[in-house]
């Protein structure tokens, strides 16, 4: 029940907010402008995105290889895609991580490790998302009039940063680790540990972390290029590439307000900051609608790849042979 309430109130907020900016903006207009986009440019988004992805893929290679996990990296691809279309067409946004989680364990045989790769490979990419936005949010928010959007982004920054050292030092992960302990429902308090310790273990492999959080960064990077280059599709010449490096990181912090994928508050911080140089309602949102709609159309690859590898026989590949034949 408390789901289900859950559910409703992300649906009300996400469609609320997208039908009043649709009501305050020209739909004849957005329909033009989108009309009217440069298909070249329109092109290269996917191209650029579609780089994003097979540069996420090798992070999680990097971290999977740390802990002799090796399916190979067009697999490891493959999951992404099959990830990024579950995150685009399930109402939450964690339905892809849970699939790469699977399939990994799957092909591993070990499941604690492969939910540990996909765990840490999160907490970096958002680590990296929140560093942009944490140096880019003290200038956006005199645009915005309200210390609100810093005290959010600094504190979700702080939370994350603390997480990881939890993670990480041997002296609070090992009290945290007594504390989880005494969690005895289902036995999920060891079940968290296991995962957490395999974490733990990447201390190990500081540098193996630091190419994982520079891939991150990296990837962060191409997101904002795409949508240079859309705003160049639909001739917004007011936008320029700094600009944009500084907005997307806080709009992506802006979409993680309830909402089912972002949908709406997305959209609202795309007009929000967009209006402050001079675009107008209806092009903030045509940018917004086509920085959506582009992972949406290569998620789609995703699920072409998941109708093939449908039956679990074929997905959940056998066991990856021991490291010396590898």
């Amino acid at each position: 029940m408390k789901k289900t309430g859950m559910n409703i109130l992300r649906a009300v907020i996400s469609f609320g907010l997208l039908a009043y900016l649709i009501s305050i903006a020209d739909i004849a207009q957005i329909y033009e402008t989108i009309k009217q986009a440069n298909l070249a440019y329109l092109g290269l988004a996917l191209l650029i995105f579609t780089a994003a992805i097979f540069v996420l893929s090798l992070r999680w290679q990097i971290l999977l290889n740390q802990v002799d996990i090796r399916p190979g990296y067009f697999r490891l691809v493959i999951f992404y895609f099959i990830g990024y279309f579950l995150n685009n067409f399930l109402p939450t946004s964690i339905g892809g991580d849970v699939s790469r989680a699977y399939n990994i364990a799957k092909t591993s045989g070990r499941h604690g490790t492969g939910v540990a790769s996909v765990l840490l490979e999160r907490m970096l990419g958002l680590l990296a998302t929140l560093t942009l936005a944490s140096l880019s949010v003290f200038w956006v928010a005199e645009l915005f009039q309200t210390d609100l959007i810093i005290i959010v982004t600094i504190g979700m920054l702080a939370f994350v940063v603390f997480v990881l050292l939890n993670l990480f030092n041997p002296t609070l992960f090992g009290f945290s680790s007594r504390l989880l302990k005494k969690i005895h429902w289902w036995g999920i308090g060891d079940k968290i540990v296991e995962v957490f310790a395999t974490i733990h273990d990447y201390r190990q492999s500081k540098a193996a972390v630091l190419q994982a959080y520079l891939l991150s960064l990296c990837a962060q990077f191409l997101v904002v290029v795409m949508n240079y280059v859309l705003a160049q599709a639909l001739a917004l010449k007011n936008i320029t590439f700094g600009y944009l490096l500084l907005v997307i990181p806080v709009t992506f912090v802006i979409s993680m307000a309830p909402s089912i994928n972002g949908l709406g508050v997305r959209d609202f911080g795309y007009e929000s900051l967009l209006s402050k140089i001079g675009i107008d309602t209806s092009q903030a949102l045509s940018l917004s609608f086509l920085n959506t709609l582009t992972p949406m159309i290569i998620s789609i690859i995703g699920g072409v790849m998941l109708i093939f590898y449908r039956n679990k026989a074929a997905i959940a590949v056998a066991p990856i042979e021991d490291k010396e034949k590898i």
